[in-house]
């Protein structure tokens, strides 16, 4: 890996040699001065004297703070580290789970150990509550260090990669958005109309379902696959071994367990930095799910011939217009708490705003949609529509490569967490216990 090979850098056998050794080039009767080697404490610098009895390396800390510096605004906070173990003495899942986060994932990224820290499961069993960070002595940031990596994980972990930075950047948001507006506008030329009828708004005469289904299902399906691959890759990161190899009954009994606890969120309440965190979550997590399988269901019934668009007061738009709703508020939520994050200097990157503006964004133009129809507002109702299935389209290209894909991963390291439980005892002697998520 190339980013390993460059932290791997050594100061020169020669110098070495000469500082271990106490030779004249370094032992000369110039009073010593105290040099800089990229230590930080509380943003100042840290000088210390030259000391023959040791080698420090300040290319070793230098390259990932560079590193860091394309994943988080502000990568140098990991030279602030102080060792202390703050950061894991004040996580309270780190206290009752026993896991070593976030001091042993600082302490690999400080020594340059990128592949290890990719292998570790544990980078995906944090939660981001920002305790250890609002708690940090030295102000390095551990919180943010530590979704700085899971990001560099996203990308290393992506097929292809390029996808997955392009979905990482703001410009790459713009970039896909306009690609979507493209494949809409010849979807519309090839089998709908853009003169569709004004009264009463009938969507399906701008772009017919048949046609609407196959484009987004194939997108669904590519994005599976996808998903699939970076998951798989991921397990045999985490657990060892290949997919293939695992045994089968304690892969989906450890696949269960990994479920209850996610859909539970339980985690998610021992934060203290953000109480609401849990309830918000959900209801973006449920909304979200809520929302898919609608969409599945909706397509079934269109296929198979049945009436559409449903009534008003149908379950399916009741349902689908809640989830929405609790979409829509828990990113409000989580939006809130960046902006005040911002202020603090904690300032997230397009990476961390992305799903929540795209979530936002999907489920506005949705209700928006659906009351325009209602109230046969024409030249309303088909450029908001137009615009929703645009952005279901970015965000549905972007979920295996994005920081929606933190569904899957999280997934795998809980199961494979799980399943290095299981593998210490029989399956029969297990009981529920919990893992850190």
């Amino acid at each position: 890996m190339v980013v390993s090979d460059k932290i791997r850098k050594r100061v020169s056998p020669q110098r070495r040699w000469a500082i271990l050794s106490g030779s004249k080039e370094t032992n000369s009767s110039v009073p010593r001065q105290a040099i800089d080697f990229g230590w930080r404490l509380r943003g100042r610098t840290i000088r210390l004297l030259r000391d023959s009895s040791l080698t420090l390396l300040p290319v070793r800390q230098r390259a990932p703070a560079a590193l860091l510096l394309q994943y988080c605004a502000d990568g140098n906070s990991l030279m602030s580290c102080l060792q202390c173990g703050a950061c894991t003495v004040n996580c309270h899942l780190a206290e009752t789970d026993g896991a070593l986060f976030p001091r042993r994932q600082m302490t690999l990224l400080q020594l340059g150990e990128v592949d290890k820290l990719l292998a570790d499961p544990n980078v995906w069993l944090c939660f981001n509550c920002q305790d250890c960070t609002s708690r940090c002595p030295a102000n390095a940031g551990p919180g943010r260090i530590m979704a700085a990596i899971r990001r560099l994980a996203v990308e290393h972990y992506s097929v292809p990669r390029w996808w997955s930075r392009l979905a990482s950047q703001r410009r790459g948001f713009l970039t896909m958005l306009l690609a979507a507006i493209a494949l809409l506008l010849a979807a519309i030329a090839v089998g709908g109309s853009f003169s569709p009828q004004m009264t009463p708004v009938h969507y399906a005469s701008m772009l017919p379902h048949f046609t609407l289904n196959l484009l987004f299902g194939a997108l669904a399906g590519v994005v599976m696959i996808i998903a699939a691959i970076n998951a798989a890759t991921a397990w045999k990161a985490f657990a060892g071994e290949a997919l293939g190899k695992a045994s089968l009954g304690r892969l989906v009994h450890s696949f269960a367990s990994a479920s209850r606890q996610i859909a539970a969120h339980k985690q998610f309440s021992e934060c203290q930095q953000f109480p609401l965190s849990r309830w918000a979550h959900m209801s973006v997590f449920y909304g979200f799910m809520t929302l898919l399988a609608l969409a599945g269901a909706a397509a079934t019934l269109i296929a198979v011939g049945a009436p559409y668009p449903l009534p008003v007061f149908h379950p399916f738009k009741i349902a689908g217009n809640l989830a929405a709703a609790g979409i829509i508020g828990g990113t409000l939520y989580f939006c809130v708490q960046r902006q005040r994050a911002s202020r603090d200097r904690d300032a997230s990157s397009w990476f961390d705003w992305a799903p929540l503006v795209q979530l936002l964004l999907v489920s506005t133009t949705g209700l928006l949609a659906e009351g325009f129809r209602y109230a046969n507002v024409g030249v309303l109702a088909y450029p908001t529509y137009f615009l929703h299935l645009a952005f279901v389209f970015v965000l549905l290209a972007g979920a295996a490569n994005s920081k929606l894909a933190h569904v899957f991963y999280r997934t795998v390291a809980l199961t494979a967490e799980q399943y290095r439980i299981t593998s210490e005892a029989p399956v029969a002697d297990l009981e529920p216990r919990r893992v850190a998520a």
